[in-house]
Order: structure tokens, then C-alpha cells, then sequence
């Protein structure tokens, strides 16, 4: 899919349109291309440069009224266009007095000797090794972990606050509670991961990614509920009808989350099914750890607000496991060549 790239103002989409011409302004302006760390936003604009062996040197003139380059204040992918060619590097600023601003300011004034004496920051792009795609690659999975951890940790503390105020309450009041819970959960959960993928996928709506989200939510805990309400009939069941049940219930609340977003998903990009697998694998992954932490701490007769703090630890393991192993997963997901162009109208 061909990405957009805004152009911030219309004196800087001027001089793009002028970089297609060959004119003697190539040799020393060039188009540089990023994406936001903050909005997401795919960002070119015209930059002055001085080549530096495999090094594009980028003076910020007055970045007091600039903001682009606070991106590259930690290492970012970028790609910079030099007299038609495209370069794909990773980009750092270097800011006054330090050693390096140094360098860079001796190696500018040198193709540019009468540069006014600001002590302005410079950006650098280390084009020697293209690494620029592992960079972005890094910086999708730890904000997919960062958000998606916390995301989940508050949208699980409704079901841990539910099921602490309604163990003992009547089976209608758990169930009704629990199924609710759910639907806050997955919400939650939903909005958090949406607003990652809106950075990669601006075409997704956010409402739908939720809505999916908190239907499949709904759906597991629906199951999750059932050993609540009907333990003791289902343990006179023959064995031979348990152990499908049981499978069937399993799989259910695995693949539940997986299935709902990849209907949303596959619009965007032709390895949706990828996210099924990603989704059973995380979340039986991030069960393993809520029942590691809960199991030795849950005992009979604790108060509702032990009950709920444990819930809530054991919460935490949970979200951290699956946000983990469903964001090793993502960049495969979300690979430039496997996402799909926007559809005809």
C-alpha cells in the first residue's frame, strides 16, 4: 500500500515539486521522509544536507520555531532523497556542546562557510547501514508492549473489581457482572491497540477494532462464566463428553479475540490470519502467567480487597506476556509488502 506523506505547509510542497526537476537544487536540498514518534503521521519535507562519506549532515535552522526534529532525539528511521536517488538510514540529533555537534558543525561549515554562528542542533542519517526498517520495527513492538500492557492492565481491573463484589452473589448477579466486565475489558484493551495500529494503518477506525474486541471479550468470559454456573453438572458428565466440551470451551476462549480483530484486520494486510496464531499464542501464554501469580496467592475466606489486589497482580503478568508475544508478531503482520492498497471506488 502506497503510504501518504504530509508536506507541512505550502512554500515546503513548492520545493518538493521543484526536487523532481533536475535543477543544480538537488545537489544540495533533499526530501526527507519519517514518521511521526508521537501522532504516527508520515511526515517529507525539504531539508538542506551535506554528504559526510555515508553520512547526510542536516542543519536545523532556528529549531525554536521547529519541530520536526525533536523525532530524532533517539535513533529513528528515515529516508532522505539525494539528487533522485532514495537513502534509507537512521536518524539522531546532535545538540550543542556536545562532542559530537562539534564534529558535525566543523564538517557543515566546511561546505558552508558562511553559516551564521547559531549554535543550532544538527541531524545526522547513518546511511552506511540500512537499518532504518529494524529501527521502526523496534519502535512499533515496544509501543505495542507499552500500551497494550497498560491497556489491558486497566481494562482487566473491571472483571477483578466484578468477580471480588459478586462472589457471593447469586449466579444471575455473576454472570450479568462478569459478562459486563468483559465488555469493559475488551473495549479498553481494544482502544489502546488501536491507537498502535493507527500509526501503521490510518485507514482503521478505531470504533471498529473496539467493538470487535469487546464482542470476542463478551464471548470468552460468556464461556469463562459456564464452570461458575454448572461446575458440579459438568463434573457427572462420561468422560468421553467432558474432554470435547472442555476442548471446545478452550479453543473458544483462545482463538475468540484472534478471530474478531482478523475480520477487521484482513482489510489492511493479506497476513491477518498470522494475527489468529499471534492472538492463542499470547493469550494462553499470558494465562499460564495470571494463574502462576494467582494460584499461590488466591485462599478461601480473603477479603474482597485482597481478592481483588491479587486479581489485579495476576492481571499484570497477563497483559505484559500477551502484549509481549502478540507485538513479536506485529511487524510481521503489518510488513510494508503485505499490506493491502485501499480499495477502488
Amino acid at each position: 500500500m502506497a503510504t501518504k506523506y504530509e508536506t507541512p505547509g505550502m512554500g515546503a510542497a513548492a520545493v518538493l515539486m521543484a526536487l523532481r526537476l533536475p535543477t543544480a537544487l538537488r545537489h544540495s536540498v533533499g526530501e526527507l521522509r519519517y514518521q511521526a514518534r508521537s501522532s504516527g503521521r508520515h511526515i517529507a519535507l525539504p531539508v538542506g544536507y551535506v554528504l559526510d562519506g555515508d553520512s547526510a549532515v542536516i542543519r536545523v535552522g532556528h529549531a525554536g520555531a521547529k519541530n520536526w526534529w525533536r523525532n530524532f532525539r533517539t535513533p529513528r528511521a528515515a529516508s532522505i532523497r539525494i539528487e533522485g536517488r532514495w537513502r534509507r538510514g537512521v536518524a539522531v540529533v546532535a545538540m550543542p556542546d556536545t562532542v559530537a555537534h562539534e564534529r558535525l558543525d566543523m564538517i557543515y561549515r566546511r561546505a558552508h562557510p558562511r553559516t551564521t554562528t547559531e549554535p543550532d542542533p544538527y541531524v545526522v542519517i547513518d546511511l552506511s547501514t540500512p537499518n532504518g526498517d529494524t529501527v521502526a520495527e523496534h519502535d512499533l513492538r515496544r509501543s505495542w508492549f507499552t500500551r497494550v500492557t497498560v491497556g489491558e492492565m486497566l481494562g482487566f481491573l473491571a472483571p477483578a473489581l466484578a468477580g471480588a463484589l459478586t462472589a457471593h452473589a447469586s449466579a444471575a448477579v455473576l454472570v450479568m457482572s462478569m459478562l459486563g466486565a468483559g465488555a469493559v475489558e475488551g473495549t479498553v484493551l481494544g482502544y489502546f491497540q488501536a491507537g498502535v495500529l493507527r500509526t501503521r494503518l490510518s485507514r482503521l477506525r478505531s470504533r471498529d477494532w473496539m467493538v470487535a474486541t469487546a464482542a470476542a471479550a463478551v464471548v470468552a468470559w460468556t464461556v469463562g462464566v459456564l464452570p461458575m454456573l454448572y461446575g458440579e453438572q459438568f463434573g457427572e458428565w462420561p468422560v468421553w463428553a467432558q474432554l470435547p466440551a472442555a476442548v471446545a470451551g478452550s479453543l473458544i476462549m483462545v482463538f475468540s479475540i484472534g478471530i474478531a480483530q482478523w475480520m477487521v484486520l484482513r482489510r489492511f494486510t493479506d497476513r491477518a490470519a498470522l494475527w489468529i496464531l499471534s492472538n492463542a499464542v499470547g493469550w494462553v501464554a499470558g494465562l499460564l502467567a495470571f494463574l502462576m501469580v494467582t494460584s499461590p496467592l488466591w485462599q478461601p475466606g480473603q477479603p474482597p480487597i485482597l481478592v481483588t489486589v491479587i486479581g489485579i497482580l495476576g492481571g499484570a503478568a497477563m497483559a505484559a506476556v500477551m502484549a509481549w508475544v502478540t507485538g513479536a508478531f506485529l511487524a510481521l503482520v503489518l510488513a510494508d509488502d503485505h499490506l493491502l492498497p485501499p480499495p477502488t471506488p
